[in-house]
């Protein structure tokens, strides 16, 4: 498949998409937006594949159980109920290499599942230690820009 933006052409070659914690938080959050719809449109209907490993599906569930999202009505059982759903769904891999390029080095499991994925996109609002936009071959892009590539 071949996609394109305005700055340039994207060849896909599979439909492995690694998505960063942000992304995850910001659609439980969000009633509409680009998250969301990334989750509901195309990681849940299966028409991406999202990958995840036990490092990074222990930040979801880490992340998705602070107190500071418990203000937002029905987050936990929503996050709860959307991890499981991924659990069922994802296509788990673990990374045998360790890369260190990104600045919080924290984020960088999200390249390591990228790679060990043969993913085709990260999707990340972080754009503060997301610096790239391509590593291996691997784009590095927003929601924003994921999902309107995807469907264009």
């Amino acid at each position: 498949m071949i996609l394109s933006t305005k700055s340039k052409i994207i060849v896909v070659k599979r439909e492995n998409v690694v998505i960063d914690t942000n992304v995850l938080i910001a659609s439980l959050i969000g009633q509409s937006g680009f998250p969301r719809r990334i989750f509901d449109e195309l990681v849940l209907s299966g028409e991406v594949k999202i990958c995840l490993s036990q490092a990074v599906l222990e930040e979801y569930e880490e992340v998705t159980e602070r107190e500071k999202f418990k203000k937002y009505p029905n987050f936990v059982a929503k996050a709860q109920e959307l991890i499981a759903a991924l659990r069922k769904i994802a296509v788990f891999v673990e990374p045998t290499e360790t890369i260190q390029v990104l600045p919080d080095e924290d984020d960088d499991k999200f390249l390591e599942l990228a790679v060990a994925a043969d993913a085709s996109f990260v999707v990340t609002g972080n754009t503060k230690d997301f610096l790239i936009s391509e590593f291996r071959g691997i784009n590095i892009c927003t929601p924003k820009e994921f999902y309107e590539v995807w469907t264009q």
